[in-house]
C-alpha cells in the first residue's frame, strides 16, 4: 500500500516551513498569506489569470485541508505550489521571519 505524500512534504524545507504555517494563529496565518500574495508578482512574472481563477473559483465547501478554510491562506499556497523550487525558496526565506517570530511567542 503506497502512503500518500502531499507535495509540500516532497521537499523538507517546504514541508517544515507548512507545518509552521499550519501551527499559527488563524490571524498570523492570514498575515502571512497575505504577504505571500503580495510578494509573487517581486519573484516573477506571473500570468495571474490562473491566480485570479483560483481565487475566483475558490467553494472552501469543497475542500477539506487546513489552508483551505481561509480564502487568502488558500490562494498563497496554491500560489506556492505553482513556484519553481528555487523561486519557492526566495519567497519563504523572505516570509519565514515573520513565521518564526510568531512561532516563537506560541512556545
Amino acid at each position: 500500500m503506497e502512503k500518500y505524500i502531499r507535495w509540500y512534504d516532497k521537499d523538507k524545507y517546504l514541508s517544515a516551513f507548512m507545518r509552521l504555517l499550519e501551527d499559527l494563529d488563524p490571524d498570523v496565518q492570514c498575515e502571512v498569506a497575505v504577504d505571500i500574495i503580495l510578494k509573487i508578482p517581486k519573484i516573477i512574472e506571473k500570468d495571474y489569470e490562473k491566480f485570479v481563477k483560483i481565487v475566483a473559483d475558490f467553494d472552501p465547501r469543497e475542500y477539506q485541508r487546513w489552508y483551505d478554510k481561509n480564502p487568502n491562506l488558500h490562494a498563497a499556497v496554491e500560489a506556492l505550489r505553482d513556484l519553481n523550487d528555487e523561486q519557492r525558496e526566495k519567497l519563504i526565506n523572505q516570509i519565514s521571519d515573520i513565521v518564526l517570530r510568531n512561532t516563537k511567542e506560541l512556545s
